[in-house]
């Protein structure tokens, strides 16, 4: 599956949030792991970056390796 907006991160952007997101899904069960794919992803106005997954929800992925 293409992520949206994934050419105009750079490859550390790429690296962090790939990083990010796999602590993201190792935190949640079996079934809602399912629907986490990431299917777009955009940099927001404090240079931070913003996933939204195939469940619908979106998530800032922190520079300190959490989200929120």
């Amino acid at each position: 599956m293409k992520i949206q907006g994934l050419s105009k991160l750079t490859e550390e952007q790429k690296r962090h949030m790939f990083n990010v997101h796999k602590n993201h899904v190792a935190c949640n069960g079996y079934e809602r792991k399912m629907n986490m794919k990431i299917v777009k992803v955009w940099i927001d106005k404090n240079n931070t970056i913003c996933v939204r997954l195939a469940n619908g929800e979106w998530y800032h992925y922190y520079s300190n390796g959490t989200w929120g």
